[in-house]
């Protein structure tokens, strides 16, 4: 129910619809401390990661109270220029979310702004500044990433390595297992 950006959200009616058919379907939802060791496994047991970009308080006001009541795991991604300002979480809903054990904290950048289009020093700026401020409130640097829209390069795949994020996600489509390249996941 995010009325800023209407093509990236979801209406929560269509939210908790999707929820039912995945408990329906007996589809459990992957826990993203479980990642490693699920991704590496060879059944095909299916699986449902769910991921949530930005930190915008319509996610803290209408989702969170759903996936904390049914006890479904994610990880929430948040682009640090934005925590505490008008319709964005602060960083008491951040620690919150991530002291339930349900919420896994994810860095999306520092402004979210395009970056594929900046230099890498830019980048590795923008991501270190993202970095400094998780360390700061939170005492740690995430470990998952979230591209900025999505879209990322060869060379911003190389500075999340060499910063050690070494999963991270994009914005397309598909399923997800050990022959992925984890910086470059779906």
């Amino acid at each position: 129910d995010e009325d800023k950006y209407p093509s990236t959200n979801i209406q929560m009616n269509i939210f908790k619809e999707q929820i039912n058919i995945i408990e329906n379907l007996k589809i459990n939802f992957l826990h993203p401390k479980d990642f490693n060791e699920e991704i590496s496994k060879t059944n095909k047991i299916k699986k449902v990661l769910l991921t949530i970009d930005d930190g915008f308080q319509s996610f803290y006001d209408n989702a969170w109270p759903v996936l904390k009541n049914k006890n479904i795991p994610f990880i929430l991604f948040i682009s640090t220029v934005y925590v505490g300002k008008k319709g964005y979480i602060n960083w008491e809903h951040i620690k919150e979310i991530e002291e339930s054990g349900l919420g896994i904290i994810g860095n999306h950048s520092h402004t979210h702004e395009y970056l594929v289009d900046k230099t890498n020093n830019q980048i590795i700026n923008d991501i270190n500044q993202a970095i400094e401020l998780f360390e700061k409130k939170l005492g740690y640097s995430p470990k998952y990433f979230s591209y900025p829209f999505g879209e990322y390069s060869n060379d911003f795949k190389k500075i999340l390595k060499n910063l050690n994020l070494n999963i991270a996600f994009g914005q397309h489509s598909g399923a997800i297992d050990s022959s992925k390249n984890y910086l470059e996941l779906p």
